[in-house]
Parts: C-alpha cells; sequence; structure tokens
C-alpha cells in the first residue's frame, strides 16, 4: 500500500452519518469497517461531502435503502476524495490526485448494458448514499475505479460542485440530442425555474455558452442567488406563474427551460410560453401541488408548437467529465463566482445533525470531512 495511506488506520471502524431507511427521525452517528482496495477499485479519503434536497428527503423517510443485509444507509452521493491508494490492476489514478465519483450503479437492463446507467429501464440499480449501497459521508470508502472522474488540484475549491453541475451537464445534452430533429436547432435564449444549486449551476453552464437566459425564483432581492445570476450576465426576476406571460413578452423566443424549481407550479405555464420547436427538461419533482387547467390548452400548445418535455435524471460519467471542464470554464470567466455558491461548512461529521438545518439564504451546505 502507498506510503500516502500511512495517517489512515489499516483497519477497523471509522464513524459515518446514517439513517433507517423510511424511517423518521432515524439520522445518527454510527461506526462502519475500513476497507482495503481489490482489484481494479481504489481507497479514498473523503474530503468533502456535500448535502443536497435528496439527502433531506432521504432523511424525512421518504424513500431510500440500505445496502442488503443491512438495516441502515450511510448518507452522501456528492464528492470529493483524494486517492489514499489503488488496488491491483488500476491505472490512471494515483495517490494525492482529487477524484469525485458518479452516482449510479447499473442493473442488467439494456440501457445499463449499453454503458447508460442514467437511463436505465428496470430500475433496479443501486445508488450511492441513497439505495443499495452505502454513501460517502464517512471517512474512507473503497470505490470501483471505473467510476472515477479526476479532478485538477485547481478546481478543489469548488470541486464538491461537480455532481450537481453534472445534472445539468446531462439535461443540456439530452436537449441537445432530442433536437436533432430540427436542422436549424440553435440554442440562444433560456429560462431557468429555481435559484437552488441545480438552478443557479445550470444558469452558469448556459451563461458560459453565450445564452441569454432568465432565473425565474420566488424570493425578493437582496438575495445571493440574484447576485451570482447578475454576475454571470443573466436577469433574475420574482415571479409567481401568473407574471411568466409578461416576462416573456420582452424576450426573443423561449429555445429552452430548464425547471428546477422543485415545484409543480410551473409545469403547465412553462409549456404554454416555450417558444415553438423548444424543449422543457424536468430537473425536480413537483411537490404534491395542485393546479387546475385544461388539457386541451396544454395539448394544444405542445402539438401546434412541436415543443418537448422531458424528465431528466441522474447523469452518466460524461456528464461529470463535463461538469469537471465547465467548472475550469466558470473559474475563467468569473473567478470565485461559482465558490459563492457553497454558503455553509460544517466541520467534520460529529455536526451531522445539522444536516437537518436550511438557514434563510442557504445554497449549498457541504461537510468538511478531512
Amino acid at each position: 500500500m502507498s506510503a500516502t495511506v500511512d495517517t489512515l488506520p489499516a483497519t477497523g471502524t471509522q464513524p459515518a452519518i446514517a439513517i433507517r431507511p423510511r424511517q423518521p427521525n432515524s439520522l445518527h452517528l454510527t461506526e462502519i469497517p475500513r476497507g482495503e482496495p481489490g482489484p481494479g477499485q481504489v481507497l479514498l479519503r473523503i474530503r468533502q461531502v456535500g448535502v443536497c434536497g435528496t439527502d433531506r428527503e432521504l432523511i424525512r423517510a421518504r424513500f431510500g435503502a440500505p445496502p442488503p443485509g443491512e438495516e441502515a444507509l450511510v448518507l452522501g452521493h456528492e464528492m470529493l476524495g483524494e486517492v489514499a491508494a489503488v488496488g491491483p490492476g488500476v491505472s490512471g489514478f494515483a495517490p494525492g490526485q482529487l477524484v469525485t465519483a458518479t452516482v449510479r450503479r447499473p442493473d442488467d437492463c439494456p440501457a445499463c448494458q449499453a454503458g447508460q446507467p442514467d437511463m436505465c429501464q428496470w430500475h433496479r440499480y443501486t445508488e450511492r448514499g441513497i439505495g443499495g449501497l452505502h454513501g460517502y459521508m464517512t471517512e474512507t470508502v473503497v470505490e470501483e475505479a471505473r467510476w472515477l472522474v479526476p479532478v485538477p488540484k485547481e478546481l478543489e475549491p469548488i470541486g464538491i460542485l461537480t455532481e450537481p453541475l453534472s445534472v445539468v451537464e446531462k439535461a443540456l445534452r439530452q436537449a441537445n440530442l432530442i433536437q436533432r430533429r430540427i436542422a436549424a436547432w440553435n440554442l440562444k435564449t433560456a429560462i431557468v425555474f429555481g435559484t437552488g444549486p441545480i438552478g443557479l449551476l445550470g444558469a452558469l453552464m448556459l451563461r458560459a455558452r453565450g445564452i441569454e437566459i432568465v432565473v425565474i425564483g420566488r424570493r425578493a432581492k437582496p438575495l445571493l442567488a440574484a447576485e451570482i445570476v447578475a454576475a454571470a450576465g443573466a436577469r433574475y426576476v420574482q415571479a409567481a406563474e401568473r407574471d411568466l406571460p409578461e416576462i416573456v413578452a420582452e424576450m426573443p423566443p423561449i429555445d429552452l427551460i430548464l425547471e428546477a424549481s422543485g415545484r409543480g407550479t410551473p409545469l403547465f405555464p412553462a409549456i404554454e410560453i416555450l417558444g415553438n420547436n423548444g424543449v422543457l427538461v424536468l430537473l425536480a419533482g413537483g411537490h404534491d401541488d395542485e393546479v387546475t387547467i385544461s388539457p386541451g390548452v396544454i395539448a394544444g400548445s405542445l402539438l401546434r408548437g412541436n415543443k418537448v418535455v422531458v424528465g431528466s435524471v441522474n447523469s452518466a460519467k460524461e456528464d461529470f467529465e463535463l461538469a469537471v471542464a465547465d467548472l475550469g470554464r466558470f473559474e475563467e470567466l468569473w473567478p470565485g463566482l461559482a465558490s459563492r455558491l457553497i454558503t455553509r461548512r460544517l466541520p467534520g461529521l460529529g455536526e451531522y445533525q445539522q444536516i437537518l438545518e436550511h438557514p434563510a439564504g442557504d445554497v449549498k451546505t457541504i461537510i468538511e470531512v478531512g
């Protein structure tokens, strides 16, 4: 084993933040075994773990599953780690290197076997820190090298944002794939609903490509999210759904809409304001919002406008690689801007109870593990 690992105990247990899936109020600190890398595997020292809405929904017992034969599930699917040691047969990774990892692991469905677990058909996949596999809220993890994505050292301050950015990278990639149906497709104008990490990273991604965008949120200025949006050359608008036609009237036709608010109410108005031949990508599920609308109005808008509504969940390894490249681009265009999304840093796994907190103005909470 590499000398880099000398500071890590070779055996024994380590602390981890866990839940008992589907049991309310089960968030706790536990102990899990340390591992050693086998063939094709890498031992990671976890540096940072992100906390997101998925983690909070898991804590609220809305979904989740432990690994087979276990009662608890270690949380955490957004990770920045450092290679501590590599197992036999591993190339391309060395101790000291920064990495992140994809979230989903494949089942035997045709899509997974074709190398697209993010498009799994049978939904028997497992996911780090979500279903069937322990996550990264611990000190060390043994991971398959094939799921790792290198993160340049210069991106260390924002590397933890790779996973959430990969989600919108996939959304844009899927939209562009769909739009091969249109020979004249030229993405120029977009709307982003939502001012959480997904929405703001989506805004930065689109602005980095020179796309004119408006980000729509519910809160009034002054607001950190609005400052980030403005610094990237975009416009933030506080608006209710009824205000959307007036906002869109001032813009060119909307080519793309990213719905990342997590609310159900923007869906139908978004379909109506989407430009002809446009694409609406749903990135977050609605929270049981009730709306009343004529199906004929929506069907007519989609039909006459050749519009597409598509769901996009999870992300592929290529989306992680695109995210790393875009984080570098963000730093070139707007030095230090992406780091402003990280609004709260918890000093260690022992502060696990603070995961439940969501202070006003908080965008992204991370845990500084080591």
